[in-house]
Formats: structure tokens, C-alpha cells, sequence
């Protein structure tokens, strides 16, 4: 069937074009060109609105639609469940309310398209290009998406649980709200995405790049990131019960009032990251690197920071009483006002750290490098309250 013959039995009221084969159809009003003998319809360089072919609610469900040019055309509520749309042209065109379940959308071109509200189920678009597409509300469940092009596209609302988003690129997409409960998305590009009140539990992170990622209320339960780079991201409020964070990078992030509930921290990079008032509190934080961090009245009671590195980071008003500091580096750090009652400094380097006003009681100071120490108004192992003379 070609195009002609495909609209002209459209316009009479025919609806039910399944399994029809339509491969290689030219049917877009983008510029194209034939010789006038083509069983083709060209309705190039036609820009007006009235123009563009139109296919609403068409059943075109296991039609083969390859390598077809489908470009701006309109194939709202459409049927194209199981269709072959592998290589296929769709820019710009609509497909909203669509439904594309089980459709094979290998390598095909979505730049620009409305999906909004469509139901694309097990659909295969491996390598597909969905620049700046809107699959706002879109239900992407159990879609392949490996090594999509999701660039600027708008997944607001989107239902991706269980999807393959292995290695795809969704720089700058927006994410908001979105569910990807379970889905793969590691070594995924997602620098700049926006993913705030996303739902990410449990899933794969992994090696995935989250550089400036806008992550706050995000759940990110008992998801996986290891190694994942989540430098200077926005994580406020988010939770992270019971995540992975093996060797992962949250330098300069901000986590303020985040949920860390069972999550494995120990030796990850949180270099000059944002954590005031977090509780981390019995926490094992074995050799993290926590210097330059803002940690003004974070609780670290309990906590185990055993050759952490916590120089010059700011500490003002944080509770560290009963914290193990066994060799951790504190030097030229401000610990104003902050509460290192019966701490374990022992070995610990705290050259030139700011201890004006701590509470040093009972802490354990054995061999800890107090080289150029203020310590104008603490209170000292013993109990009594250090005066510069």
C-alpha cells in the first residue's frame, strides 16, 4: 500500500490498516522528493497545519512501518502496538495517547515527538534519537532504551520501572516526578538532568555520570551507585536508605536534611559537600573524605571515622562525642562550639585546627598533632577551661 492509497482509504473512514505493509512509506511534510511517477504521496515543503497527514486513532498495530518518513505527522490514540518501526523518520510528529506496546523502535528518529500519555510497554528503542522529545506521562515500563538519545527530552511524570537505560544519554532531560523504581540506568548520561522527586528505589546506578543533577526528594532506597559521579548535585531531602555508595563521588553536593538509614558510606568522596544538620550518627565512615565539608551541627555521635579526612572542613557546633578519630586528619579545621566529649583522637592530625569553645571532656588526645591549636575557651580532657595567658 502506498501513501495515496493509505490516506485516500483513511478519509473515506477506514480505520483498521493492521499488519498492512507500509515499509518505507513517505509520509511527512517535511522537505521530500520524488519523481511524479512515485507510488509515494510528497506533501513537501507544505508548512501549513492543514497539511500535515493525519491517522488519529488509526489501527496499525504489527504494521510494517521500517525505514518509513513519518515526519510531523499525526498519529494521535493510534494503534501501533507490536508495529516495526525500526529505522524509522518520526520527527516531530505526534503521537500522543498512542499506543506503541511491544513496537520495535530500533534506531528510529523521535526527535522532537509527543508521546505524552503513550503507552510504549516493552517497546524496543535501542538507539533511538529522542532529542528534545515529550514523553511527559508516558508509560515506559519494561521499555529497552539502551543507548537511547534522550537529550532535553521531557519525561515529567514518566513511568520507566523496570526499563533498560543502559548507557543512554538524558543530559539535561527533565525527569521530575518520574518513576524508574528497578530500572538500569548504569553507566547512563545524566549530567544536568532534572530528576527532583524522582523515584530511583533500587535502582542501577551504576558508573552513571550525575554531574549538577537536580536529585532533590528523590528516593534513591536501597538503589545502587557505585562509583557513580554525583558531583555538585542537588540531593536536599532526598533518601538514600540502604543505598549503595561504594567508591561513588558526591564532592561539592548538597545534602542537607538527607536520609542515610543503612546506607554503606565508608571511603566515598564527599569533598567540600553540604551535610548540615544530617544525622550520621554510629555511622561506620572508615577513610571518607569529608574535607572542605560544610558539617555545621551535623550528628556524628558514635560515629566511626577512622582515617577520615576532615581538613579544612567547617564543624561548627557538631556533636562528635564518642566518635572514633583514630588517625583522622582534622587539620585546619573549625570545630567551634562543637562537642568532642570522650572523641578518640588518638594519632589524630589537628595542626592549626579551630577548637575555640569545643568540649574537649574526657576525649582521648594520645599523640594527636596539636601543633598551632586554638583552643580559647574549651574544655579540656580534665574538665578545665583553657584561657590564652
Amino acid at each position: 500500500m502506498d501513501a495515496k492509497e493509505l490516506l485516500s482509504r483513511y478519509a473515506a473512514g477506514e480505520r483498521d490498516f493492521r499488519k498492512a505493509n507500509l515499509r518505507g512509506i513517505i509520509l511527512s511534510t517535511i522537505d521530500l522528493y520524488s519523481s511524479s511517477d512515485s507510488p509515494t504521496l510528497v506533501l513537501g515543503r507544505s508548512r501549513e497545519h492543514q497539511h500535515r497527514p493525519y491517522l488519529i486513532g488509526a489501527n496499525l498495530s504489527q504494521a510494517d512501518l521500517s525505514k518509513s518518513h513519518l515526519g510531523k505527522a499525526n498519529l494521535s490514540k493510534a494503534d501501533l502496538s507490536g508495529a516495526n518501526l525500526t529505522g524509522a523518520n518520526l520527527l516531530a510528529a505526534s503521537l500522543s495517547g498512542a499506543n506503541l506496546s511491544g513496537a520495535n523502535l530500533t534506531d528510529a528518529n523521535l526527535t522532537g515527538v509527543h508521546l505524552n500519555w503513550a503507552n510504549l510497554t516493552g517497546a524496543n528503542l535501542a538507539k533511538a534519537n529522542l532529542t528534545g522529545a515529550d514523553m511527559s506521562a508516558a508509560n515506559l515500563s519494561q521499555t529497552i532504551l539502551s543507548e537511547a538519545n534522550f537529550t532535553k527530552a521531557y519525561l515529567i511524570k514518566a513511568n520507566l520501572s523496570q526499563a533498560n537505560l543502559k548507557d543512554a544519554d538524558l543530559s539535561l532531560a527533565s525527569l521530575k516526578d518520574a518513576d524508574l523504581s528497578g530500572s538500569n540506568l548504569a553507566g547512563a548520561e545524566l549530567p544536568k538532568a532534572n530528576l527532583a522527586g524522582a523515584n530511583l528505589t533500587r535502582a542501577d546506578l551504576t558508573k552513571a555520570n550525575l554531574h549538577k543533577a537536580n536529585l532533590r526528594r528523590a528516593d534513591l532506597s536501597e538503589a545502587y551507585l557505585n562509583a557513580a559521579c554525583l558531583g555538585e548535585s542537588d540531593l536536599s531531602e532526598a533518601c538514600l536508605n540502604r543505598a549503595n555508595l561504594t567508591k561513588a563521588d558526591l564532592s561539592y553536593t548538597y545534602l542537607r536534611k538527607i536520609s542515610l538509614n543503612g546506607c554503606y558510606l565508608s571511603g566515598i568522596n564527599l569533598r567540600g559537600a553540604d551535610l548540615s544538620g544530617v544525622d550520621l550518627s554510629r555511622k561506620l565512615l572508615t577513610g571518607i573524605n569529608l574535607a572542605e565539608a560544610c558539617m555545621s551541627e551535623v550528628n556524628f555521635s558514635g560515629a566511626y571515622l577512622m582515617e577520615a579526612n576532615l581538613s579544612e572542613a567547617d564543624l561548627t557546633s557538631a556533636n562528635l562525642s564518642n566518635a572514633y578519630l583514630i588517625n583522622a586528619n582534622l587539620a585546619g579545621s573549625c570545630l567551634h562550639q562543637t562537642d568532642l566529649s570522650k572523641a578518640n583522637l588518638s594519632k589524630a592530625n589537628l595542626r592549626k585546627a579551630d577548637l575555640t569553645g569545643a568540649n574537649l571532656r574526657g576525649a582521648i588526645l594520645a599523640e594527636a598533632d596539636l601543633r598551632g591549636v586554638k583552643l580559647i575557651g574549651a574544655i579540656l580532657p580534665n574538665g578545665t577551661v583553657y584561657h590564652k595567658k
